[in-house]
């Protein structure tokens, strides 16, 4: 079966003019677009209520004036009020007054088409971005036709009677959609040359687009919309419309660094299974560690999305049922893509995969490089500049024949990290970008203020949340429970000095060593954002403390000192069903701590805890693990006594702070 691929001028990019078929149709709002639209029209503007869709009588008196039949469309439908009010527009701010239900193009006193067309492209694409169709054969072929895609039918044998094949082509990449009675079967995706760093990777995001396009058990084909499948063929579409033919594949630049990050993680699995502390681990558990402790774990076409996601962080990332592909515990992650330049001054892309040594590790050293590693030095390498032709005109008046591509590397994360502003400048600096920092708290970024409430960052703040956490407490003779029983915390959050902070969302990048630079960081905020939701936040499938269980009964300081005074060693093993008041008290500067205050036996635990680079804890101080006389495993078949730093490790193992203190007062009361 011939699948066409559409090859364009040597030009990068294509405007809608090249594509008569395709021109009714608006351009796709794809992540990195640039409409040229006003503010007015941000889908995020202001709501507006259904009596400012209606006409405005000095529009009218307007339109009168000019002596223009004032026929206009009738905007009191409440479908329209509706849409527009989705946009946070009014009639007004769109100029349709004028505008006669005979056609656009007619309006009197409207000279600039242009502008009128991308503004009504900006709504259309904005409507069509809240309202997937449903798979269907029309609904995949509007959605091509809408991404500028070329579409072919072609008849297929041996599926059904109504049986066919849709070819949805680009100029470097194909997706062909088996589809039977617009029940979807086959999806495979190609490329318009075979490349093996590009064939390798096919089947798997085939893999991903069937399933965007199947129908899970049970479900009926009047339920199942395009929404995944085209989040998919627009990072696709996007890659594609980037590319210039033959000189520029993008898809091919992605595919590249994957090849030198992924012998970069061979690399540090193999490092770290010669290590002697990590003898007998599985393989999956050395490349868990090495996603969180080395250079992170490049994966292409992971967790049902299209492109290649750097993973430089997991949940649960110590337990034995944790692997590299385990959906069911949040990731974070660095996905890899490429941008429009437009008008940032960055290094274009280059497309190689030969961005770091075949050695990995350099074998000689600068003595600059001796004295400042603190490990090893990785061979990074640059790679020869990737140009484009120029034309002959450009030619002629710049005497130059190649010009660099207006196209860059661009890093999204996922989710966005909530850091200081002092971190955030630490990461633009390493991409050499130039932001503006945010005058938002880092506390407000992570604990949204309420929109009703008023905030003063220079005033301090408490946050208070109540949960469960399941404790496993000791029976009569000593032994654990097998059923866990469920304790109340009431965990109160403090800020005193506010810091400011930022979302790092995107930032463009020049060479793969620019990302491996910022990972420690980034582990850093990801492990303090963990332990701070699973504190603070209510998580689905974990229970939350009823309101009874709060004993929110008023009390005097005399009622509450009397209460802590008579609070006997084993209080807690007496009365389970108590609340256990945790106050955390947060600094975000300069290096994250949390300070925590808790009830145990006679008096009050004080822990002091810094999470430092690379989300390791650390145990600034305390006055409770001085008696600790426990003992763990030394490794050798012998104990040792039990320290601080074993308690760190159990509350990066645990990565909650109510449970690791439970395990505290169980082991130590």
């Amino acid at each position: 079966m011939s699948t066409p691929m559409r090859h364009g001028p040597s030009q990068q990019g294509r405007t809608p003019s090249q594509h008569p078929a395709a021109a009714p149709t608006p351009q796709a709002s794809t992540p990195f677009s640039n409409p040229q639209t006003a503010p007015g029209f941000s889908p995020h503007g202001p709501k507006s209520s259904p009596q400012q869709f209606k006409k405005s009588p000095a529009a009218g008196t307007t339109a009168t004036m000019m002596g223009i039949n004032a026929a206009a469309a009738n905007f009191d439908s409440p479908s329209a009020a509706a849409a527009y009010n989705t946009l946070g527009m009014t009639i007004n701010d769109l100029n349709l007054d004028n505008i006669s239900v005979g056609g656009l193009v007619a309006a009197a006193g409207r000279t600039d088409e242009e502008d009128r067309k991308k503004r009504m492209e900006a709504v259309i694409a904005a409507l069509w971005a809240q309202n997937s169709s449903r798979v269907s054969n029309q609904g995949l072929e509007r959605l091509a036709i809408h991404l500028d895609l070329e579409c072919l039918w072609e008849s297929s044998t041996g599926v059904g009677d109504n049986a066919k094949t849709l070819v949805i082509a680009g100029q470097t990449v194909a997706v062909e959609v088996g589809i039977t009675n617009h029940i979807v079967h086959q999806v495979a995706l190609t490329y318009s040359d075979s490349i093996p760093s590009l064939d390798k990777h096919v089947d798997k995001a085939s893999a991903i687009l069937l399933k965007d396009l199947s129908l899970a058990p049970g479900q009926s084909p009047l339920t199942k919309r395009l929404t995944h499948f085209r989040a998919n063929l627009e990072r696709i579409t996007n890659l594609d419309k980037l590319s210039v033919s033959p000189d520029l594949n993008c898809h091919l630049a992605i595919a590249g660094i994957w090849e030198s990050l992924e012998r970069l993680h061979r690399w540090d699995v193999q490092k770290l299974r010669e290590e002697h502390t990590l003898g007998g681990i599985s393989e999956e558990r050395l490349r868990v560690a090495a996603l969180c402790l080395r250079h992170g774990c490049p994966l292409m076409h992971t967790r049902g999305r299209i492109g290649l996601s750097l993973d430089y962080w997991k949940e649960r990332r110590k337990l034995a049922s944790t692997t590299v592909d385990t959906e069911d515990a949040k990731t974070w992650a660095i996905l890899i893509e490429c941008a429009a330049a437009s008008g940032m001054v960055y290094r274009p892309v280059r497309v190689s995969d030969k961005w770091i040594g075949p050695g990995i590790e350099k074998s000689s050293l600068t003595d600059e490089e001796m004295i400042t590693s603190t490990g090893p030095v990785l061979d990074w390498l640059e790679p020869g500049n990737t140009d484009l032709p120029h034309s002959e005109e450009a030619r002629a008046q710049t005497g130059l024949d190649t010009k660099p591509p207006d196209v860059v590397f661009m890093a999204t994360f996922d989710p966005p990290v909530i850091v200081s502003h002092a971190v955030a400048m630490e990461i633009y600096k390493t991409s050499a970008t130039n932001v503006s920092l945010s005058n938002i708290t880092f506390d407000a970024l992570m604990f949204p203020i309420a929109s009703a409430s008023s905030y003063d960052p220079s005033e301090p703040r408490e946050i208070t949340f109540t949960q469960t956490v399941p404790t496993f407490m000791n029976n009569l003779h000593g032994q654990p429970q097998a059923e866990p029983v469920l304790k109340a915390h009431q965990n109160t959050l403090f800020i005193y000095k506010p810091v400011y902070g930022q979302i790092l969302n995107q930032v463009p990048f020049s060479h793969p060593k620019d990302l491996i630079a910022m990972l420690p960081l980034l582990r850093q905020y990801a492990f303090l954002s963990l332990l701070l939701s699973n504190s603070l936040k209510p998580k689905e499938g974990k229970p939350t403390a009823k309101d009874e269980d709060n004993n929110s009964v008023s009390k005097t300081s005399r009622d509450e000192f009397a209460e802590f005074m008579s609070r006997s060693a084993g209080g807690d093993k007496e009365n389970p069903s108590r609340v256990l008041k945790v106050d955390i008290t947060l600094t975000a500067h300069p290096v994250p701590r949390l300070l925590l205050v808790f009830p145990f036996k006679s008096h009050t635990a004080n822990l002091m805890l810094e999470i430092q680079i690379g989300g390791k804890v650390h145990i600034v101080s305390d006055n409770i693990f001085a008696d600790d006389q426990g003992t763990v495993s030394n490794g050798a078949g012998g104990n040792r006594r039990r320290t601080p730093e074993d308690w760190a490790n159990a509350l990066e193992t645990m990565e909650d702070i109510g449970a690791w203190i439970e395990i505290i007062k169980q082991k130590l009361e």
